[in-house]
């Protein structure tokens, strides 16, 4: 049984998939932040001064961004393995 290699990642792919896990992993720690202050007593009026706002508002914009990175990543790697495929009649 034949198998054909796997083509190496390119440093675009790399690049890519380190930029989606650092997005969506800062998103997640702004969103845990939001809740765990929630939790302990901060109300409404107090997200709108200092750091608050940003740490409310970065999942809304970055949730969105990461996920059309990957929707991107998994089109490059979907392209890439299928140019590397030997077409058979």
């Amino acid at each position: 049984m034949a198998t054909t290699p796997t083509p190496e990642n390119s440093r675009v792919e790399r690049v890519l998939a380190a930029m989606v896990a650092a997005i969506i992993a800062l998103a997640i720690v702004c969103f845990a932040a939001t809740l765990i202050a929630s939790a302990s007593g901060m109300k409404g009026a107090d997200f709108t001064a200092g750091i608050w706002p940003t740490v409310a508002a970065l999942p809304l914009i970055a949730l969105p961004i990461g996920f059309i990175l990957l929707v991107v990543l998994i089109g490059i790697n979907w392209s890439r393995r299928r140019k590397s495929t030997p077409r058979t009649k």
